[in-house]
């Protein structure tokens, strides 16, 4: 059925071809030539077409001549060196290779991915079942699966007694049977880049929202259908309220009583008119007691409090420094 002519090539496996077949084709002059380094036998010492003409044998294992193991030598050293000199890394296990140029234009959104994770993995109740980002404006052009492994890092970090890091959170997250998603659109909202993290866990779905300001500073624009802007860092107090006057103060009130001073201060209502649901958000220079909570609880009108911690401001993770 062939075009008289043709050469076969198989560097697959041993076997596809009839080896006898082909030496007959050969003779016949069927075929144009034949190219092997796999035969129906390993190792092959004796063959039809050994000798022919128009044949071209080699063993298979090529990587094993003189010449290629030089070879791979010289590439070896070659990397190493382009790691030490620029920090270039190729050819890296199970994910994709990028260069040090891009990682520097996406190490403020892998930090900021990163503490997304780190900030889900605490707020949400119940054991997460399912995980969907969305990368919005200018972030969405970069090369997201980064992104999505470095909260994928922040969401098992403290979970997992096993290191956790960029190369296997994602593999590790779906080995548990977490589902996860990507959604990417080059539209701008309020932001020109934003990434927003919704995690369906048995308490629900949650959702939290985060922008990058300049190279390295990250903030928290949502949670839930709250609206704020607050920092993401250190520790982090978390508590919804009915938005009256006077909780602000109160909050504060207990936590001077408690010797616990407030670094950063946000709220946010969800909605655009007063009096419904807020929330707020406080950057605390240590991690309030028990008793502070559950005083804070107390108070009326106060309605949950939560409690994250997150690396220090500057702070980077071990695979990103």
């Amino acid at each position: 059925m062939l075009r008289p002519g043709a050469r076969l090539v198989n560097c697959a496996r041993g076997g596809i071809y009839d080896e006898q077949a082909l030496a007959d084709g050969l003779r016949s002059g069927k075929l144009g030539g034949v190219a092997l380094d796999v035969y129906e036998k390993e190792p092959c010492t004796d063959s039809p077409l050994f000798q022919m003409p128009g044949v071209l044998c080699t063993p298979h294992l090529g990587a094993s001549t003189e010449e290629a193991q030089t070879q791979v030598a010289v590439e070896a050293v070659q990397l190493l060196v382009n790691f030490l000199q620029r920090g270039e890394i190729r050819h890296a296990v199970n994910t994709a290779s990028i260069d040090p140029q891009a990682l520097a234009g996406l190490r403020g959104f892998l930090n900021l991915s990163y503490r997304l994770g780190r900030l889900m993995a605490q707020w949400p109740c119940g054991c997460v079942s399912r995980c969907r980002l969305q990368y919005k404006g200018e972030v969405a052009g970069k090369d997201t699966r980064m992104l999505t492994a470095a909260f994928c890092a922040g969401l098992l970090e403290n979970a997992l007694a096993e290191d956790v890091n960029i190369i296997n959170a994602e593999m590790l997250l779906k080995e548990r049977g977490i589902e996860l998603e990507e959604e990417t659109t080059s539209e701008m909202s309020a932001f020109s880049s934003s990434i927003t993290a919704s995690v369906v866990a048995a308490g629900g779905e949650f959702t939290a929202g985060g922008v990058l300001f300049g190279n390295d500073m990250v903030r928290l624009i949502r949670l839930q259908n709250f609206r704020l802007e607050a920092y993401l860092d250190g520790v982090l107090l978390t508590f919804t309220h009915n938005d009256i006057p006077g909780i602000i103060g109160r909050v504060g009130a207990v936590f001077g009583k408690h010797q616990i001073n407030i670094a950063q201060m946000s709220v946010g209502r969800e909605a655009n008119q007063p009096g419904g649901k807020a929330i707020g958000i406080l950057n605390l220079d240590s991690r309030p007691s028990p008793e502070s909570l559950d005083e804070l609880l107390a108070q009326p009108d106060i309605l949950s409090v939560g409690v994250v911690d997150l690396p220090a401001a500057g702070k980077q993770p071990s695979w990103l420094e």
